[in-house]
C-alpha cells in the first residue's frame, strides 16, 4: 500500500482500478431495476467502498509507526503537527493502528506492527518498544536453559565416575 501511494502520489483512483481488476463478481441478493455490473453502484460499488475505507485506514499506519518508534512519549498535538492532521484525526489513526495491531496478533502474516506498543493518557502518547523487552527475555531464557544443561552434565558425570579405591 505504501509503495503504491509513493508511486502514484496517493491517488485513490489507482485503488479503484486495482480493485476492479482483481475482485470477483459480487452477486446481490436483491434484483436491481437498473443493473450496472461494471459501475460503482450495486454490490461491487459497496465492496469498493469497504475496500477503500480499509485502504484509507491502513495508508497512514507505516508513517504513524515510524514516528512512534522515534519517541518514548509524545503529545498528540505534536504528532498531529508532524502528520499535518488535527488531533481528532490522529486519535482515530491511533485507534485504527491499535486495532490492526490486535488483529495481527492473531495472524502470523504481518508481524511488523507488533514490535511497538502504546497507550494514550489524556493528550500524551506513551510508547514502549516491545521488541527490546522480548530480546532481553529471550536471552535470559536461553541462559537459564544453558545453565540447566550444564548442571545435568556435571551431575551426570559425577554420578557415573567410578569410586576411588580406598587407600590403605
Amino acid at each position: 500500500s505504501s509503495g503504491i501511494n509513493a508511486e502514484y502520489g496517493g491517488d485513490m483512483t489507482v485503488y479503484d482500478d486495482l480493485f476492479f481488476s482483481g475482485c470477483p463478481k459480487f452477486l446481490s441478493p436483491v434484483v436491481s431495476e437498473n443493473p450496472t455490473p461494471f459501475g460503482t453502484s450495486g454490490p461491487r460499488g459497496l465492496q469498493l467502498q469497504v475496500f477503500k475505507a480499509e485502504v484509507e485506514q491502513q495508508r497512514l499506519i507505516p508513517t504513524l509507526r515510524s514516528f512512534l518508534k522515534l519517541y518514548t512519549s509524545i503529545p498528540i498535538s505534536k504528532l498531529a503537527k508532524f502528520l499535518d492532521m488535527n488531533e481528532n484525526e490522529v486519535r482515530c489513526c491511533l485507534m485504527a493502528f491499535k486495532h490492526k495491531k490486535e488483529i495481527a496478533k492473531g495472524d502470523s502474516v504481518d508481524q511488523t506492527t507488533l514490535d511497538i506498543d502504546f497507550y494514550v493518557d489524556k493528550d500524551m502518547i506513551h510508547i514502549s518498544d516491545t521488541k527490546i523487552a522480548r530480546h532481553y527475555g529471550d536471552y535470559y531464557v536461553q541462559q537459564v536453559l544453558k545453565l540447566k544443561e550444564s548442571n545435568k552434565l556435571i551431575l551426570g558425570s559425577a554420578l557415573t565416575r567410578p569410586a576411588a579405591p580406598p587407600s590403605a
